[in-house]
């Protein structure tokens, strides 16, 4: 005897497939869709739509035109769509919605140069603030630690956060990126996150100096020894992001391109650097170094190894690299191809 398909207002919808997408994904991408299709919740509130089994396409094109009214930037949209057609997915799957209606969903067209962050960590400024921790210039021992191993593996901040002190191997030269939920250390892309990166001697030893001089020894709540420590733990997102403002402002190895003196400015400060126009996320310093590593002369499926990000959105996303930056430093190596030598005019 069959069952009937139950039925699902639109909140317990949500809240149904959200609870499904813990099973594999990470917190931070489960907090996004939630966020995403909260607007869809209050939308069909609004609109008394009630029952999941009652939506139609007319209900979803009406919903798309609620969100573009709003004015949102269109690779906002875009993700925003994304995720409400995947959702719409799982319960055409089920038979809740007509098995059509996930591709009454329309996705909008992203110019390939609104999906980027034009704003990242260049290599001369990378380079420069590098320069300027080893040589003694500037010191900030946490922050120099946090730039080499960030600019050098291009590592997500949560996975940088993630890495205990038994996850770094300063004589062999690898640190190693574990999926742990349980523990509040979990990889965006879960299991499939994981993997070991090699750092360079130079990594090693600014790592080495602030263990040794600068990191407080403490544990976390799971018993865990992290590698970037508070006198309360692990260090905390929002820590971490403030050591990547403060690591990155541009008069640590210069004179200021604002034209304000480090002395008296009131961005030099661990609280205050975020608002420094110069200072730069741990975000833009992966997308900085996902360039780097590309514009080195590593191939791409390399670095998507290393970065744990797949070579389309490399592609897509992080490679920054200017026309001339492509030339000079990608392209060059074919023109040799196109040379004239002494066997061809011989023939």
């Amino acid at each position: 005897m069959s069952r009937e398909t139950p039925d699902f207002t639109p909140r317990e919808a949500v809240d149904r497939w959200i609870d499904r997408q813990r099973i594999d994904k990470a917190d931070q991408t489960v907090i996004g869709y939630r966020g995403r299709l909260k607007h869809f919740v209050d939308w069909s509130e609004e609109n008394r739509i009630e029952s999941m089994g009652e939506l139609t396409a007319w209900d979803i094109e009406s919903y798309e035109t609620a969100r573009r009214s709003r004015d949102l930037a269109t690779i906002t949209l875009r993700n925003e769509m994304l995720t409400f057609r995947q959702f719409l997915q799982y319960f055409a799957s089920i038979g809740v919605v007509d098995e059509d209606l996930p591709e009454k969903v329309e996705l909008p067209d992203v110019k390939k140069s609104e999906q980027t962050d034009d704003t990242f960590l260049g290599e001369d400024n990378a380079r420069s603030l590098i320069e300027a921790f080893r040589n003694g210039e500037t010191s900030f021992d946490r922050g120099h630690a946090f730039l080499e191993l960030a600019w050098y593996t291009g590592a997500r901040m949560g996975a940088l956060r993630g890495l205990n002190l038994s996850d770094v191997d300063l004589e062999a030269g690898h640190v190693h990126f574990r999926h742990q939920p349980d523990k509040d250390t979990p990889l965006k892309n879960t299991i499939d996150g994981e993997r070991v990166v090699g750092i360079s001697q130079d990594v090693c030893d600014a790592l080495r100096k602030y263990i040794r001089k600068s990191r407080v020894d403490s544990t976390d709540e799971y018993g865990d020894r992290p590698l970037f420590t508070t006198p309360h733990g692990r260090i905390s997102r929002n820590a971490m992001r403030t050591t990547s403002y403060y690591a990155t402002v541009p008069c640590r190895f210069g004179d200021c391109p604002h034209d304000k003196d480090r002395e008296t400015c009131e961005f030099f400060s661990v609280n205050q650097a975020s608002k420094c126009p110069s200072s730069r996320s741990p975000h833009q310093i992966r997308s900085g170094s996902i360039t780097w590593q590309l514009n080195r002369g590593m191939r791409a499926d390399v670095v998507s190894e290393r970065v744990n990000a797949s070579v389309d959105v490399i592609e897509a996303h992080y490679d920054q690299a200017s026309p001339v930056d492509e030339f000079r430093q990608r392209r060059q190596r074919h023109l040799k191809k196109l040379q004239f030598n002494e066997e061809d005019q011989n023939e």
